[in-house]
């Protein structure tokens, strides 16, 4: 039987290649983007909405659910924004907060809810950061959302274990995806601050967007039955590093 996965930010990056590695693998990929006119990829489906209500998140639900049973859920949609304590721009935190705080709550509660309305299991993989577990400057309101999101990871996992619902994160260090490149592009020394970014971890080099995906991949099916609340670094040995 097929099942469906619904995908927030399925349009670019990290969330693209998490819906392609899905549908790859047999998955019916709901995908979820503010944005109308990015393509569909390999989605079968496609909620228009943002993330930060909740009805967006509802409305994912109910259309993966009548494609096939919804078997998993990604929170990915996020964005990166700098906030420095000393000269904090109200409006900017609040997009950050929710969408990569209660964007991610949402994301869980409609998932959560699937599941137990269908009497089966689910597994939920929320996409955080290494900035929930180090941190670098001035990323003070991204950082107290990937911290967050590491949080809410566990209390899914702890109040909905016994129903068979597994969640776990994937915690990415540095990515090349549209954002991480055009951040790069804009620097004052885009060849210096790409070197900066791959001498980072142990690695020696920025991560792919696949890579990515494959651990999601992993963490949402069968073979990683017994794993739940849990936040798995993919990051090239980076927070494992003095640096």
């Amino acid at each position: 039987m097929s099942t469906s996965v619904v995908v927030t930010g399925s349009g670019r990056g990290i969330g693209r290649a998490v819906a392609e590695r899905l549908a790859a693998d047999g998955w019916l990929v709901v995908g979820v983007e503010r944005d109308p006119s990015i393509d569909t990829g390999p989605c079968a489906v496609v909620v228009t909405g943002d993330t930060a209500a909740r009805a967006t998140h509802t409305e994912a639900a109910r259309r993966a659910r009548e494609l096939a049973p919804l078997g998993g859920w990604v929170n990915n949609a996020g964005i990166t924004r700098l906030t420095p304590l000393d000269a904090l721009d109200p409006d900017l935190v609040r997009d950050v907060v929710e969408i990569n705080g209660l964007g991610y709550l949402w994301g869980c509660a409609a998932a959560v809810e699937a599941f137990i309305a269908q009497g089966g299991p689910g597994a939920i993989v929320n996409v955080g950061s290494i900035h929930g577990r180090a941190s670098h400057p001035h990323h003070a309101a991204y950082e107290f959302t990937k911290g967050g999101v590491d949080a809410l990871t566990r209390s899914v996992a702890v109040s909905h274990g016994p129903a068979g619902i597994r969640a776990n994160a994937v915690a990415p260090g540095g990515v090349r995806t549209p954002s991480l490149q055009a951040h790069i592009e804009g620097s004052a020394d885009p060849v210096a601050t790409e070197r900066g970014l791959a001498a980072g971890p142990p690695l020696r080099r920025i991560g792919e967007a696949p890579e990515i995906a494959a651990v999601v991949a992993f963490l949402l099916s069968p073979d990683a039955a017994y794993v739940s609340g849990q936040s798995i670094a993919v990051d090239g040995g980076w927070t494992a590093s003095f640096g």
